[in-house]
């Protein structure tokens, strides 16, 4: 609304064909950015446009604040439809350097693709000392996050979770 108005007052005569281009710029601005906005990078998969709604809500615990030693992955279905969920991605992120492992299931089992009816809740507890067990650098990295895919392309992903300190965290 404030870029609106800086170009209306901008112009020195308000009359007919100052508003058919304000109104011009306007529109040009607002494509520009859903354009923008619905673009990705690799050009597979459906648009995600800022306005449609998300299917999912995803969300990662930990223990404690620092160090933790298990994360929570948990994912509600609050939309009206079923959706299918494809096997999760744990990142762990150092300033720039970025690891990341598919969760494939739980004791062995492999779950995913996991059916989530609509309003229900799926919980993931996911013990951090495998992976520092695996590679002991991924203790030195800052933060981590999971990102999780469905059937039909759409992708969420969860907030960053501090692991250890840093100087911005």
């Amino acid at each position: 609304m404030c870029l609106y108005l800086l170009f209306v007052f901008s112009l020195p005569e308000p009359g007919a064909a100052a508003y058919k281009l304000t109104g011009l710029v306007l529109a040009v601005v607002v494509l520009s950015f859903l354009w923008r906005s619905g673009r990705r990078k690799s050009g597979k998969g459906p648009r995600s446009l800022p306005f449609i709604g998300r299917r999912l809500k995803v969300d990662l615990l930990q223990d404690r604040r620092y160090r933790p030693r298990t994360l929570t992955l948990v994912v509600r279905n609050v939309s009206k439809k079923d959706v299918d969920i494809l096997a999760p991605v744990i990142m762990f992120r150092k300033l720039w350097s970025i690891r990341k492992f598919k969760l494939k299931g739980v004791d062995r089992y492999e779950i995913y693709p996991l059916y989530l009816e609509a309003g229900k809740v799926h919980e993931l507890r996911i013990n951090l000392s495998a992976f520092h067990d695996y590679d002991r650098a991924l203790r030195k990295y800052y933060w981590g996050r999971v990102l999780l895919r469905d059937t039909n392309g759409r992708n969420y992903k969860t907030r960053y979770v501090t692991l250890r300190k840093s100087l911005v965290s």
